[in-house]
């Protein structure tokens, strides 16, 4: 399990690790300034032309622990056989007792200090630039000499092509949003200690740090969720979030019964597919049946009916004719496919017509409990039409907490909360708006982005957790990603049965199992040409 640490929370870590631990802030500090050494010695030395002894490695600090992290760095370098120099803006009178310290020891190892003029005449001059100047803890913007130091290393970067490497996070980025603070270092890497935090993965900050990676030095690292929570309890901050590591993902999949049967491993029934829109429905029922669901009934407009058959014949099909009111036959059997089925998956390309709001209201008022609901797309939009939080209180009462999950994007969710926010506000809002529309409506939310966050229920003593992922990439901006991803979704709590898992696990794992299939259709087919099928080739 990853955790992906605020500033505060970054900070309360630190503080945990040496006061309650025991490990003193300077062994912290001199770990981290090794595996920054050896990332940069690494780099440097797989740079074209690159030789480290003509080659000069700068690096630039403020007072902080941060710089105290990059002086080290530079002086372990030197010891390596490495040109280093340090260059120590000065602009903060404060200086730490662990930077100091650092400070003296790399003078008394010959390692050079340079002042603004050296600084501003041979910036040029430097093959790689280590950028020790703000940490985690920066929350206001950066200006003056500071501002006018990152530009300048920009510029160097951008100019001759120099190596800029960031020290935990770029100087400038917010560790609580990833938004530029005035202005920020551009880095071609990041090294990282511990924890990769929240701001190197959102907004600015996720192309600011470049390659990031994540270091062990030894601080606080527990194996729970709720472990972590206790320990930050000190921090204030009401979100802590968390992403499962790949290793993770089996504990967090319904076991499979040698034993089982096509019926015990899941009915699912499919509501979806539209007279002018039918890819959506065939992506969902293909990705429901690869991600392990044993039988799947499709709901859908009669032309469909020929093209399912003919691309995935293992799923049963029952159609209609698009009339407002329906002949009894179809409502009848509709009813009865409705109570044959664990998961029910309404929604993905369905359209939003009478017809629609028809099935979408049958199966409001015939689901039961026991079983789980996945709306999606055009279900959501529906649903915002409705007395969408007597909707959910109702299904909540008959199926039970979390047992309905949502899949919106940002559009359908601000459909949803009635538009009360802008695009760019739910997206600066994730975590937030996923965890108190879930804990509101007692449902599992998959807030659909670049970053995927997901929000459950339930009442907690500490920060809420919410689920942030990071696999998948742009190539997945195509239609029918979100397809995907609600068929993966159903086909996994599907063959979830005594309630080995919750569904809050099932769906993490799912949106993990989604991206990380993406990024498999990207090495093979590259981001601009992979479409939402190839997902689905490799999910299995």
């Amino acid at each position: 399990m990853r955790f992906y640490p605020d500033r505060k929370q970054a900070q309360e870590i630190d503080r945990y690790t040496q006061e309650s631990i025991g490990i003193p802030g300077i062994v912290l500090m001199e770990r981290a300034a090794m595996k920054l050494a050896e990332r940069v010695a690494s780099a440097c030395d797989g740079l074209k032309g690159f030789d480290k002894r003509k080659n000069k490695i700068l690096a630039v600090t403020e007072g902080g622990n941060n710089g105290g992290d990059a002086i080290a760095a530079a002086r372990l370098l030197k010891c390596m056989g490495y040109d280093t120099y340090v260059y120590e803006i000065g602009g903060i009178a404060k200086k730490t007792e662990s930077y100091l310290k650092q400070a003296e020891i790399a003078k008394n190892l010959s390692v050079t200090f340079i002042g603004q003029k050296d600084f501003d005449e041979e910036l040029n001059s430097y093959s790689a630039i280590i950028d020790g100047i703000f940490g985690v803890g920066l929350t206001r913007e950066v200006t003056g000499i500071q501002a006018e130091v990152i530009n300048s290393i920009n510029r160097a970067s951008a100019g001759n092509g120099c190596l800029v490497v960031g020290c935990d996070i770029p100087s400038g980025i917010s560790s609580d949003t990833g938004h530029v603070l005035g202005t920020a270092v551009k880095c071609d890497m990041t090294v990282t200690f511990q924890y990769i935090k929240y701001g190197c993965l959102v907004n600015e900050g996720r192309t600011y740090c470049g390659e990031i990676f994540c270091e062990d030095i030894g601080l606080y690292k527990p194996d729970t969720f709720f472990k972590m929570a206790n320990a930050l309890k000190g921090s204030g901050s009401p979100y802590l979030f968390y992403e499962y590591d790949k290793e993770d993902i089996p504990d967090h999949l319904p076991t499979r019964d040698p034993g089982a049967n096509k019926g015990s491993c899941g009915k699912v029934l499919i509501v979806a597919g539209s007279e002018e829109i039918y890819g959506a429905l065939y992506m969902c029922a293909e990705s429901c049946f690869r991600s392990g669901a044993g039988l799947i009934r499709v709901v859908t407009h009669k032309v469909n009916r020929d093209l399912l058959m003919d691309k995935l014949p293992e799923a049963m099909v029952m159609t209609y004719d698009g009339m407002r009111y329906p002949e009894e036959e179809f409502e009848i059997g509709l009813d009865s496919a409705i109570d044959w089925a664990d998961v029910i998956l309404a929604g993905p390309g369905l359209g939003t017509g009478d017809f629609s709001i028809y099935l979408i209201e049958r199966v409001l008022l015939r689901c039961r409990g026991g079983q789980s609901i996945v709306f999606d797309a055009d279900a959501l939009n529906i649903i915002s039409e409705m007395d969408t939080a007597k909707v959910f209180k109702d299904l909540r009462d008959k199926l039970g907490y979390e047992h309905v999950i949502i899949t919106p994007h940002m559009g359908e969710m601000n459909h949803l909360l009635q538009y009360e926010y802008k695009t760019a506000e739910l997206k600066e809002n994730r975590a937030k708006i996923a965890s108190e529309f879930s804990e509101a409506n007692g449902i599992i939310t998959i807030l659909k982005d670049d970053r995927t966050a997901i929000g459950c229920t339930g009442n907690y003593n500490t920060c809420r957790p919410v689920y942030l992922n990071t696999t998948g990439n742009d190539g997945m901006a195509k239609g029918g990603s979100g397809d995907v991803l609600a068929g993966i979704v159903a086909g996994i709590i599907a063959q979830n049965k005594d309630d080995e898992n919750t569904n809050y696990d099932l769906c993490c794992a799912a949106v993990n199992i989604h991206g990380s299939a993406g990024d498999k259709a990207r090495d093979e087919k590259g981001e601009r040409g992979m479409l939402a099928r190839d997902i689905i080739s490799n999910i299995s």
